[in-house]
């Protein structure tokens, strides 16, 4: 059974309880409008696949150490999904994500500074 857990402060970001032990944290696209105009500047549709590449660069530069501690990634067009069954590490990045997400300057600096290859 896939049950919600109460971090309120991940929002727009949800984490979820999987299945024991397994957790994923999701950005669904009825939050992409509000961010869409930084991503368009750097010449992308907003997407999962977008807030995937953001996620990708925020573990790179500001959590390095998560890298090992996340399962995978697997975004939609519709929603950017993080897994793994570390709940600490899936918690850290959505509250990385969560402050760019309400921090438009820190957005679009991870977006600049985003690999051309992470783009999807």
């Amino acid at each position: 059974m896939t049950e919600a857990i109460d971090h309120a402060d991940l929002a727009p970001l949800s984490l979820f309880d999987t299945s024991p032990g397994n957790y994923s944290l999701i950005l669904s696209d009825n939050h992409f409008a509000e961010a869409a105009d930084l991503f368009e500047a750097a010449g992308q549709e907003v997407s999962g696949y977008c807030w995937d590449a953001v996620a990708h660069t925020a573990v790179r530069v500001h959590a390095p150490e998560l890298a090992d501690r996340i399962g995978g990634f697997d975004p939609e067009a519709g929603m950017m999904c993080v897994y793994g069954n570390d709940e600490a590490a899936l918690r850290e990045l959505g509250l990385i994500l969560s402050g760019a997400f309400h921090d438009r300057a820190k957005l679009a600096a991870l977006i600049e500074v985003t690999d051309p290859g992470d783009w999807d």
